[in-house]
Protein backbone atom coordinates (compact mmCIF):
# COMPACT_ATOMS: atom_id res chain seq x y z
CA UNK A 1 0.00 0.00 0.00
CA UNK A 2 1.47 3.13 -0.98
CA UNK A 3 2.07 5.53 2.08
CA UNK A 4 0.98 9.20 1.88
CA UNK A 5 3.24 12.14 2.43
CA UNK A 6 2.92 13.45 6.54
CA UNK A 7 2.97 16.92 5.11
CA UNK A 8 -0.21 16.36 2.87
CA UNK A 9 -1.87 14.61 5.86
CA UNK A 10 -0.87 17.60 8.35
CA UNK A 11 -2.08 20.13 5.79
CA UNK A 12 -5.57 17.65 4.15
CA UNK A 13 -6.36 18.05 8.40
CA UNK A 14 -5.66 21.98 8.80
CA UNK A 15 -7.51 22.61 5.77
CA UNK A 16 -10.47 20.49 6.37
CA UNK A 17 -10.33 22.12 10.23
CA UNK A 18 -9.92 25.30 8.43
CA UNK A 19 -13.07 24.79 5.52
CA UNK A 20 -15.29 23.44 8.35
CA UNK A 21 -14.61 26.27 10.86
CA UNK A 22 -15.53 29.21 8.19
CA UNK A 23 -18.27 27.74 6.79
CA UNK A 24 -19.41 27.61 10.75
CA UNK A 25 -18.21 31.00 10.80
CA UNK A 26 -19.96 32.11 7.43
CA UNK A 27 -23.43 30.61 8.73
CA UNK A 28 -23.62 32.31 11.82
CA UNK A 29 -22.61 35.49 10.73
CA UNK A 30 -25.00 35.47 8.29
CA UNK A 31 -27.69 34.40 10.71
CA UNK A 32 -26.44 37.09 12.94
CA UNK A 33 -25.92 39.47 10.01
CA UNK A 34 -30.18 39.14 8.91
CA UNK A 35 -31.41 39.03 12.67
CA UNK A 36 -29.61 42.40 13.25
CA UNK A 37 -31.27 43.89 10.29
CA UNK A 38 -34.22 42.12 11.02
CA UNK A 39 -34.37 43.92 14.19
CA UNK A 40 -33.65 46.87 12.71
CA UNK A 41 -36.26 46.73 10.53
CA UNK A 42 -39.01 45.81 13.01
CA UNK A 43 -37.73 48.57 15.25
CA UNK A 44 -38.42 50.76 12.18
CA UNK A 45 -41.45 49.71 12.17
CA UNK A 46 -42.71 50.21 15.52
CA UNK A 47 -41.56 54.15 15.02
CA UNK A 48 -43.77 54.50 11.98
CA UNK A 49 -46.30 53.01 13.94
CA UNK A 50 -46.39 55.36 16.53
CA UNK A 51 -46.29 58.33 14.84
CA UNK A 52 -49.20 56.62 12.12
CA UNK A 53 -51.08 56.14 15.82
CA UNK A 54 -50.11 59.53 16.70
CA UNK A 55 -51.24 61.01 13.39
CA UNK A 56 -54.72 58.93 13.58
CA UNK A 57 -58.11 60.66 13.76
CA UNK A 58 -60.66 58.33 15.54
CA UNK A 59 -63.38 60.52 15.88
CA UNK A 60 -64.58 60.76 12.11
CA UNK A 61 -66.37 58.23 10.31
CA UNK A 62 -63.75 57.08 8.04
CA UNK A 63 -60.38 57.22 10.02
CA UNK A 64 -57.73 59.05 8.58
CA UNK A 65 -54.58 60.66 9.16
CA UNK A 66 -54.41 64.59 10.34
CA UNK A 67 -51.20 65.12 8.21
CA UNK A 68 -49.79 63.13 5.80
CA UNK A 69 -46.74 60.57 6.89
CA UNK A 70 -43.34 62.02 6.66
CA UNK A 71 -41.58 59.34 5.22
CA UNK A 72 -42.69 60.21 0.99
CA UNK A 73 -42.90 56.20 0.45
CA UNK A 74 -46.06 55.90 2.11
CA UNK A 75 -47.47 58.47 -0.55
CA UNK A 76 -46.10 56.93 -3.43
CA UNK A 77 -47.92 53.46 -5.63
CA UNK A 78 -46.43 50.56 -4.48
CA UNK A 79 -43.64 52.71 -2.46
CA UNK A 80 -42.53 49.79 -0.13
CA UNK A 81 -44.08 51.47 2.99
CA UNK A 82 -47.92 50.96 3.66
CA UNK A 83 -50.45 51.39 6.68
CA UNK A 84 -53.89 50.34 6.63
CA UNK A 85 -56.61 51.42 9.42
CA UNK A 86 -60.03 49.04 9.71
CA UNK A 87 -62.97 49.90 11.78
CA UNK A 88 -64.30 46.37 12.78
CA UNK A 89 -67.30 47.33 13.88
CA UNK A 90 -68.51 49.06 10.43
CA UNK A 91 -65.95 47.13 8.23
CA UNK A 92 -64.83 51.08 6.94
CA UNK A 93 -61.33 51.45 5.86
CA UNK A 94 -58.48 53.83 5.16
CA UNK A 95 -55.19 52.83 3.62
CA UNK A 96 -52.05 54.80 2.43
CA UNK A 97 -51.58 55.89 -1.28
CA UNK A 98 -49.25 53.29 -1.54
CA UNK A 99 -51.42 50.70 -1.28
CA UNK A 100 -53.14 51.96 -4.40
CA UNK A 101 -56.27 49.80 -4.73
CA UNK A 102 -55.19 46.89 -2.06
CA UNK A 103 -56.29 45.33 0.87
CA UNK A 104 -54.42 43.44 3.57
CA UNK A 105 -55.71 40.19 4.62
CA UNK A 106 -54.78 39.13 7.89
CA UNK A 107 -53.31 35.49 7.67
CA UNK A 108 -54.21 35.21 11.03
CA UNK A 109 -57.14 37.21 13.10
CA UNK A 110 -56.08 36.47 16.53
CA UNK A 111 -53.41 38.93 16.31
CA UNK A 112 -56.64 40.95 17.02
CA UNK A 113 -55.97 40.41 19.99
CA UNK A 114 -55.01 44.20 21.68
CA UNK A 115 -50.99 43.17 21.38
CA UNK A 116 -48.26 44.27 18.99
CA UNK A 117 -47.02 41.62 16.75
CA UNK A 118 -44.85 41.44 13.95
CA UNK A 119 -45.88 38.86 11.07
CA UNK A 120 -45.16 38.06 7.74
CA UNK A 121 -48.05 38.77 5.01
CA UNK A 122 -48.00 39.78 0.76
CA UNK A 123 -47.80 43.49 0.04
CA UNK A 124 -50.02 44.81 -2.65
CA UNK A 125 -46.48 44.19 -5.28
CA UNK A 126 -47.16 40.36 -4.21
CA UNK A 127 -43.91 40.43 -2.34
CA UNK A 128 -43.31 39.16 0.92
CA UNK A 129 -43.96 41.87 3.66
CA UNK A 130 -43.27 42.48 7.40
CA UNK A 131 -46.19 43.87 9.31
CA UNK A 132 -46.73 45.73 13.13
CA UNK A 133 -50.49 44.93 13.43
CA UNK A 134 -52.45 45.82 16.72
CA UNK A 135 -56.20 46.39 17.47
CA UNK A 136 -56.15 49.84 19.15
CA UNK A 137 -58.94 51.25 21.82
CA UNK A 138 -59.15 54.78 21.32
CA UNK A 139 -61.72 57.34 24.06
CA UNK A 140 -63.47 59.52 22.48
CA UNK A 141 -65.03 62.59 23.67
CA UNK A 142 -68.42 62.93 25.68
CA UNK A 143 -67.85 59.22 26.20
CA UNK A 144 -67.34 55.90 24.77
CA UNK A 145 -64.57 54.22 22.91
CA UNK A 146 -63.67 52.97 19.04
CA UNK A 147 -61.99 50.18 17.97
CA UNK A 148 -59.26 50.09 15.37
CA UNK A 149 -56.96 47.33 13.51
CA UNK A 150 -53.71 49.46 12.86
CA UNK A 151 -51.20 47.96 10.42
CA UNK A 152 -48.39 49.12 9.11
CA UNK A 153 -45.72 47.28 7.02
CA UNK A 154 -42.62 47.30 4.70
CA UNK A 155 -42.22 45.05 1.37
CA UNK A 156 -38.62 42.50 2.22
CA UNK A 157 -37.29 42.91 -1.67
CA UNK A 158 -34.46 45.42 -0.04
CA UNK A 159 -33.99 43.75 2.80
CA UNK A 160 -33.51 40.42 0.92
CA UNK A 161 -31.12 42.47 -1.76
CA UNK A 162 -29.46 43.68 1.56
CA UNK A 163 -28.76 39.97 3.11
CA UNK A 164 -27.95 38.57 -0.55
CA UNK A 165 -25.26 41.05 -1.37
CA UNK A 166 -23.61 40.64 2.28
CA UNK A 167 -23.79 37.01 1.74
CA UNK A 168 -22.08 37.11 -1.55
CA UNK A 169 -19.29 39.50 0.12
CA UNK A 170 -19.17 37.46 2.62
CA UNK A 171 -18.38 34.39 0.92
CA UNK A 172 -15.65 36.34 -0.94
CA UNK A 173 -14.08 37.32 2.37
CA UNK A 174 -14.11 34.07 3.56
CA UNK A 175 -12.56 32.94 0.76
CA UNK A 176 -9.36 34.67 0.62
CA UNK A 177 -9.63 34.38 4.47
CA UNK A 178 -9.12 30.42 3.42
CA UNK A 179 -6.79 30.87 1.03
CA UNK A 180 -4.55 32.65 3.41
CA UNK A 181 -5.00 30.36 5.85
CA UNK A 182 -3.85 27.45 3.82
CA UNK A 183 -0.88 29.67 2.88
CA UNK A 184 -0.30 30.06 6.45
CA UNK A 185 -0.89 26.25 7.77
CA UNK A 186 1.45 25.28 4.67
CA UNK A 187 4.49 27.60 6.17
CA UNK A 188 3.69 26.49 10.16
CA UNK A 189 3.62 22.81 8.75
CA UNK A 190 7.15 23.31 6.39
CA UNK A 191 8.37 25.47 9.51
CA UNK A 192 7.30 22.27 11.53
CA UNK A 193 8.56 19.06 9.68
CA UNK A 194 11.99 21.35 8.64
CA UNK A 195 13.67 19.68 11.79
CA UNK A 196 13.32 16.20 9.32
CA UNK A 197 15.23 17.75 6.32
CA UNK A 198 18.20 18.12 9.02
CA UNK A 199 17.96 14.96 10.00
CA UNK A 200 17.35 13.58 6.70
CA UNK A 201 20.88 15.22 5.80
CA UNK A 202 22.55 14.27 8.85
CA UNK A 203 21.91 10.80 8.33
CA UNK A 204 22.86 10.84 4.13
CA UNK A 205 26.18 12.37 5.49
CA UNK A 206 26.52 9.41 8.07
CA UNK A 207 25.58 6.86 5.41
CA UNK A 208 27.81 7.97 3.18
CA UNK A 209 30.92 8.26 5.23
CA UNK A 210 30.97 11.89 5.79
CA UNK A 211 30.07 11.76 9.40
CA UNK A 212 29.68 8.65 11.90
CA UNK A 213 26.96 10.34 14.65
CA UNK A 214 24.43 13.29 14.34
CA UNK A 215 25.75 16.24 16.57
CA UNK A 216 23.21 19.01 15.30
CA UNK A 217 20.76 20.42 17.86
CA UNK A 218 17.12 19.83 17.09
CA UNK A 219 13.91 20.60 19.12
CA UNK A 220 13.31 19.08 21.72
CA UNK A 221 10.01 17.21 19.86
CA UNK A 222 12.78 15.06 18.03
CA UNK A 223 16.03 14.85 19.63
CA UNK A 224 14.55 11.52 21.30
CA UNK A 225 14.67 10.11 18.15
CA UNK A 226 18.22 11.47 17.53
CA UNK A 227 19.51 10.20 20.66
CA UNK A 228 17.99 6.52 19.43
CA UNK A 229 19.86 7.02 16.42
CA UNK A 230 23.21 7.64 18.00
CA UNK A 231 22.80 4.80 19.85
CA UNK A 232 22.20 2.90 17.46
CA UNK A 233 25.01 4.01 15.53
CA UNK A 234 27.24 3.09 18.69
CA UNK A 235 25.47 -0.12 19.08
CA UNK A 236 26.37 -1.34 15.14
CA UNK A 237 29.70 0.74 15.39
CA UNK A 238 30.87 -1.25 18.63
CA UNK A 239 29.28 -4.55 16.78
CA UNK A 240 31.31 -4.17 13.57
CA UNK A 241 34.44 -2.80 15.46
CA UNK A 242 33.83 -6.41 17.42
CA UNK A 243 33.02 -8.63 14.57
CA UNK A 244 36.58 -7.44 12.36
CA UNK A 245 38.39 -7.85 15.37
CA UNK A 246 37.71 -11.50 16.08
CA UNK A 247 37.63 -12.26 12.60
CA UNK A 248 40.95 -10.73 12.39
CA UNK A 249 42.12 -12.01 15.83
CA UNK A 250 41.48 -15.97 14.14
CA UNK A 251 43.01 -15.18 10.63
CA UNK A 252 45.79 -14.25 12.60
CA UNK A 253 45.48 -17.62 15.07
CA UNK A 254 45.01 -19.78 12.13
CA UNK A 255 47.95 -17.72 9.72
CA UNK A 256 50.08 -19.42 13.17
CA UNK A 257 49.19 -23.14 12.53
CA UNK A 258 49.38 -22.82 8.85
CA UNK A 259 52.84 -21.57 9.71
CA UNK A 260 53.58 -24.23 11.63
CA UNK A 261 51.64 -26.88 9.11
CA UNK A 262 54.36 -25.16 6.50
CA UNK A 263 56.91 -25.59 8.81
CA UNK A 264 56.16 -29.65 9.29
CA UNK A 265 55.49 -30.23 5.62
CA UNK A 266 59.05 -28.82 4.96
CA UNK A 267 60.55 -31.42 7.63
CA UNK A 268 58.26 -34.21 5.37
CA UNK A 269 59.63 -33.25 2.16
CA UNK A 270 63.16 -33.10 3.62
CA UNK A 271 62.78 -36.80 5.07
CA UNK A 272 61.31 -37.93 1.93
CA UNK A 273 58.09 -38.06 2.61
CA UNK A 274 57.48 -35.86 -0.12
CA UNK A 275 53.82 -36.71 -1.09
CA UNK A 276 52.33 -36.24 2.23
CA UNK A 277 54.14 -32.85 2.11
CA UNK A 278 52.42 -31.84 -1.01
CA UNK A 279 49.10 -32.65 0.65
CA UNK A 280 49.73 -30.49 3.78
CA UNK A 281 51.25 -27.74 1.60
CA UNK A 282 47.92 -27.35 -0.70
CA UNK A 283 45.66 -27.81 2.41
CA UNK A 284 47.32 -25.22 3.86
CA UNK A 285 46.99 -22.61 1.00
CA UNK A 286 43.69 -23.75 0.56
CA UNK A 287 43.39 -22.21 4.17
CA UNK A 288 45.09 -19.51 3.67
CA UNK A 289 43.09 -18.76 0.53
CA UNK A 290 39.99 -19.04 2.68
CA UNK A 291 41.08 -16.99 5.43
CA UNK A 292 42.29 -13.64 2.88
CA UNK A 293 39.24 -13.54 0.60
CA UNK A 294 37.00 -13.28 4.19
CA UNK A 295 39.10 -10.75 5.58
CA UNK A 296 39.29 -8.79 2.58
CA UNK A 297 35.22 -9.04 2.34
CA UNK A 298 35.21 -8.15 5.84
CA UNK A 299 36.62 -4.39 4.99
CA UNK A 300 34.22 -4.00 2.08
CA UNK A 301 31.12 -1.37 3.10
CA UNK A 302 28.24 -2.94 3.57
CA UNK A 303 25.20 -1.55 1.71
CA UNK A 304 21.41 -1.52 1.51
CA UNK A 305 18.90 -0.50 -1.31
CA UNK A 306 18.53 2.67 0.55
CA UNK A 307 22.56 3.64 0.25
CA UNK A 308 23.99 6.44 -2.55
CA UNK A 309 27.23 7.32 -2.19
CA UNK A 310 29.33 9.45 -4.66
CA UNK A 311 32.76 8.93 -5.53
CA UNK A 312 34.98 10.76 -8.22
CA UNK A 313 36.57 8.20 -10.76
CA UNK A 314 39.18 9.76 -12.44
CA UNK A 315 41.27 10.30 -9.14
CA UNK A 316 40.40 7.39 -7.62
CA UNK A 317 41.91 5.89 -10.44
CA UNK A 318 44.73 8.17 -10.35
CA UNK A 319 45.16 6.90 -6.53
CA UNK A 320 46.03 3.22 -7.95
CA UNK A 321 47.90 4.32 -10.78
CA UNK A 322 50.12 6.39 -8.91
CA UNK A 323 50.74 3.68 -6.17
CA UNK A 324 51.41 0.91 -9.15
CA UNK A 325 53.82 2.99 -10.37
CA UNK A 326 56.09 2.74 -7.64
CA UNK A 327 56.03 -0.77 -7.83
CA UNK A 328 58.78 -3.20 -10.05
CA UNK A 329 55.80 -4.12 -12.10
CA UNK A 330 53.86 -0.86 -13.13
CA UNK A 331 56.73 1.85 -13.04
CA UNK A 332 58.13 0.90 -16.72
CA UNK A 333 54.37 1.04 -18.09
CA UNK A 334 52.52 3.32 -19.72
CA UNK A 335 49.64 4.02 -18.44
CA UNK A 336 46.65 5.98 -20.71
CA UNK A 337 43.86 7.08 -18.72
CA UNK A 338 40.77 8.68 -20.33
CA UNK A 339 38.12 9.81 -17.72
CA UNK A 340 36.12 13.03 -17.34
CA UNK A 341 36.74 14.39 -13.81
CA UNK A 342 33.24 15.23 -13.32
CA UNK A 343 32.43 11.41 -13.67
CA UNK A 344 30.60 10.19 -10.08
CA UNK A 345 30.18 6.85 -9.52
CA UNK A 346 27.69 5.11 -6.90
CA UNK A 347 30.17 3.06 -4.65
CA UNK A 348 32.27 3.81 -1.87
CA UNK A 349 35.63 5.35 -1.68
CA UNK A 350 37.49 2.77 0.12
CA UNK A 351 35.92 -0.46 -1.66
CA UNK A 352 36.30 2.00 -5.05
CA UNK A 353 40.02 1.86 -4.50
CA UNK A 354 39.90 -2.25 -3.51
CA UNK A 355 38.31 -2.54 -7.00
CA UNK A 356 40.82 -0.73 -8.97
CA UNK A 357 43.65 -1.95 -7.00
CA UNK A 358 42.72 -5.58 -7.98
CA UNK A 359 41.90 -4.60 -11.66
CA UNK A 360 44.79 -2.62 -12.27
CA UNK A 361 47.38 -4.73 -10.40
CA UNK A 362 46.32 -7.28 -12.18
CA UNK A 363 46.84 -5.52 -15.95
CA UNK A 364 50.04 -4.70 -14.39
CA UNK A 365 51.39 -8.48 -13.77
CA UNK A 366 50.88 -9.39 -17.25
CA UNK A 367 50.91 -6.26 -19.38
CA UNK A 368 54.31 -5.66 -21.90
CA UNK A 369 54.16 -2.06 -22.16
CA UNK A 370 50.55 -0.07 -22.15
CA UNK A 371 47.90 -0.01 -20.05
CA UNK A 372 44.79 1.72 -21.21
CA UNK A 373 42.02 3.02 -18.84
CA UNK A 374 38.74 5.05 -19.97
CA UNK A 375 35.23 5.33 -19.05
CA UNK A 376 32.26 6.27 -21.47
CA UNK A 377 28.50 7.00 -19.90
CA UNK A 378 25.13 5.69 -20.73
CA UNK A 379 21.74 5.65 -19.40
CA UNK A 380 23.03 6.38 -15.89
CA UNK A 381 25.74 3.95 -15.58
CA UNK A 382 29.68 4.93 -15.90
CA UNK A 383 31.46 1.57 -17.42
CA UNK A 384 35.27 1.56 -16.81
CA UNK A 385 37.61 -0.13 -19.73
CA UNK A 386 40.77 -1.19 -18.65
CA UNK A 387 42.97 -3.12 -21.50
CA UNK A 388 46.31 -4.28 -21.36
CA UNK A 389 48.50 -5.21 -24.10
CA UNK A 390 49.51 -8.38 -22.56
CA UNK A 391 50.00 -12.61 -23.63
CA UNK A 392 46.02 -12.86 -23.02
CA UNK A 393 44.06 -15.53 -21.96
CA UNK A 394 42.29 -19.09 -23.78
CA UNK A 395 38.87 -19.18 -23.41
CA UNK A 396 39.39 -22.08 -20.57
CA UNK A 397 41.53 -19.45 -18.95
CA UNK A 398 38.69 -16.61 -19.04
CA UNK A 399 35.96 -19.03 -17.77
CA UNK A 400 38.53 -20.01 -14.60
CA UNK A 401 38.74 -16.22 -13.67
CA UNK A 402 37.01 -15.12 -10.37
CA UNK A 403 37.08 -18.44 -8.99
CA UNK A 404 38.58 -18.62 -5.77
CA UNK A 405 42.11 -20.28 -5.25
CA UNK A 406 42.93 -20.62 -9.04
CA UNK A 407 46.01 -18.57 -9.93
CA UNK A 408 46.81 -18.27 -13.83
CA UNK A 409 50.27 -17.18 -12.99
CA UNK A 410 51.27 -19.97 -11.42
CA UNK A 411 55.10 -18.64 -11.05
CA UNK A 412 53.57 -15.32 -9.25
CA UNK A 413 52.88 -14.86 -5.23
CA UNK A 414 49.36 -14.76 -3.80
CA UNK A 415 46.31 -16.89 -3.54
CA UNK A 416 44.56 -15.79 -6.62
CA UNK A 417 41.46 -14.66 -4.83
CA UNK A 418 41.97 -10.86 -6.34
CA UNK A 419 39.44 -11.32 -9.02
CA UNK A 420 37.09 -12.71 -6.64
CA UNK A 421 37.04 -10.37 -4.90
CA UNK A 422 36.57 -7.91 -7.45
CA UNK A 423 33.60 -9.38 -8.72
CA UNK A 424 31.71 -9.44 -4.95
CA UNK A 425 32.55 -5.87 -5.14
CA UNK A 426 30.70 -5.31 -8.14
CA UNK A 427 27.92 -6.75 -7.31
CA UNK A 428 27.58 -5.34 -3.84
CA UNK A 429 27.11 -2.21 -5.58
CA UNK A 430 24.55 -3.07 -8.04
CA UNK A 431 27.40 -3.29 -11.26
CA UNK A 432 28.77 -5.22 -13.72
CA UNK A 433 31.86 -7.30 -14.60
CA UNK A 434 33.28 -8.94 -17.58
CA UNK A 435 36.02 -10.29 -19.33
CA UNK A 436 37.75 -10.65 -23.08
CA UNK A 437 40.90 -11.77 -24.18
CA UNK A 438 42.33 -13.81 -27.21
CA UNK A 439 45.51 -15.42 -26.71
CA UNK A 440 48.19 -12.78 -27.89
CA UNK A 441 45.47 -9.53 -27.40
CA UNK A 442 46.49 -8.69 -23.99
CA UNK A 443 42.78 -9.20 -21.12
CA UNK A 444 40.26 -6.31 -21.70
CA UNK A 445 38.33 -5.71 -18.48
CA UNK A 446 34.38 -3.97 -18.69
CA UNK A 447 33.00 -2.76 -15.19
CA UNK A 448 29.44 -0.88 -15.01
CA UNK A 449 28.13 0.98 -11.71
CA UNK A 450 25.72 3.28 -11.41
CA UNK A 451 26.38 6.97 -12.11
CA UNK A 452 25.70 9.64 -9.46
CA UNK A 453 23.67 12.46 -11.12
Amino acid sequence: MTSVSLRLKLFATSAATILFALVLAGIAISALFSDHVKRNLTNDLQDQFIRLVAQLDPTIEIPTLKSPMANPSFSTPYGGYYWQVTDPASGVQSRSRSMWDAVFELPDLNVLDGRAHTIELIDPEGTPAIAWVQRLQFDLEGGGARTLDVIVAQDLVHFDIAIAKFRNDLFVFLAILALALFITAWIQISLGLSPFKSIRAEINAIRTGEANRMDKKHPPEVMPIVHEMNKMLKNQEQSITFARTRASNLAHSLKTHLSVMQSESEKLRTSGQIEHADAIEKLGQDMHSIIDHQLRLSRLKTRTSADFLSTPLRSSVQKVVNALQRTPEGKNLSWHIDIDAPIHVDIDSSDLVELLGILLENAANWAKANVNIYATKHDQAITLNISDDGPGLTSAQTEQLGKRGTRLDQQGTGTGIGISIAKEIVAMNKGKISFNTKAGNGLYVEVTLPEVS
